[in-house]
């Protein structure tokens, strides 16, 4: 499907409008990509001075966005930044201070500060390209260059304030200072926004002026934070030392989105009143879709995939069993995506049909 075909579903998704239907985004099979990239011309690339990880990611990256275009559905092919290049989201903590440590399995780990509010609160975060998290920056300059500015990309993943704020300090501090050291919080708070502000400006301005939402599929448009913690306070706690610094990012660059891996039923009321923030993205069984169906009231898009963090008894028994339950729970007036394997078209065809829901 041309790319033409595909933008109106695209921008409606962001703009938090339904298409009637749920969009669907195909990922190509590892073989096709393989061929893609077999027929990818790159010359120029691998003559640049660029580090060869940096090329490979590249190609990968290509390859797989060529073969997202033949593919049917709605998904919206762009380019990413690999996460070894900035540490994950963990990478930017080293700006206040924290030893970002990278783990064997690849990961990131921030050691949290000293639980000193008197220190917190005088933490001075250091020049924006000092940090890991600055390789981001440095990757989209070239990768934009190499591809001749004309191919859009994703953001790297980032933890939004108060996400940021729980590496800095650690759950427990952090949970604790809530209630305890508001103040310090606050102020943590408060120059931890500031920075993340800061890094999109320079990624948005590296990637040629806009960047697109890092965990949706078939939107495109504007940042996304991942938002674990709104899962683990009330929604009080998340109106007061989440939701504040989320609006202010908001209000700074435009529309955006937010990931959580847990439950965050509680706080869509809170997302419906923050007129910039546009898609939700997340798991089901840790929510209720169709508690999340209706607290949407079709004015914030929802973008839904299984769980990955469940023990095995509590996930779906089947594909087919995930498909259903998404058909049967969500309403034509709500905006929603979801991605299904190339290999899994003709039983998600088979699924919408049992239920009269458009196929691919």
């Amino acid at each position: 499907m041309r790319e033409t075909e595909r933008a109106p579903v695209w921008d409606a998704l962001w703009r938090r409008r339904a298409i009637g239907r749920i969009a669907v985004n195909v990922r190509p099979a590892e073989d096709r990509i393989e061929q893609a990239r077999k027929s990818l011309k790159t010359g120029d690339l691998r003559r640049s001075a660029a580090p060869e990880s940096w090329r490979e990611a590249l190609l990968d990256d290509l390859a797989r966005r060529h073969a997202c275009l033949q593919m049917p559905g709605d998904g919206f092919p762009s380019l990413n930044v690999p996460r070894f290049l900035h540490g994950h989201s963990q990478g930017i903590c080293d700006l206040f201070g924290a030893w970002v440590e990278e783990q064997p399995d690849g990961n990131f780990f921030a050691h949290p500060l000293p639980p000193d509010p008197d220190l917190i609160a005088r933490v001075e975060p250091g020049p924006l390209e000092t940090s890991l998290y600055w390789g981001a920056v440095e990757y989209l300059r070239f990768a934009r260059e190499a591809t001749g500015g004309s191919i859009p990309f994703r953001g790297p993943i980032m933890t939004g304030p108060f996400d940021t704020a729980n590496y800095l300090l650690g759950s427990t501090v952090l949970l604790e200072w809530v209630y305890t050291e508001p103040e310090a919080l606050h102020i943590l708070l408060d120059r931890v926004s500031a920075v993340l502000g800061d890094m999109v400006l320079a990624l948005r301005e590296a990637a040629g002026g806009q960047l697109h939402a890092h965990h949706l599929t078939c939107a495109r448009g504007g940042q996304d934070f991942a938002s674990e913690c709104r899962s683990i306070v009330s929604r009080e706690t998340y109106e007061s030392f989440d939701a504040p610094y989320l609006r202010r990012l908001g209000e700074r660059f435009g529309p955006y989105a937010i990931h959580s891996c847990g439950a965050w039923e509680r706080t869509v009321a809170s997302a419906r009143c923050d007129h910039n923030l546009r898609a939700m993205n997340g798991q089901v069984k840790e929510n209720d879709l169709a508690v999340l169906c209706a607290e949407a009231a079709g004015e914030i898009t929802l973008s839904i995939q299984p769980s990955a963090n469940l023990h095995e008894r509590y996930l779906f028994d089947s594909r087919e069993e995930f498909f259903r339950y998404v058909l049967e729970r969500v309403p034509p007036s709500q905006p929603l995506e979801l991605s299904i394997d190339e290999d899994e078209i003709p039983l998600w065809n088979r699924t919408c049909a049992a239920f009269n829901h458009p196929t691919l």
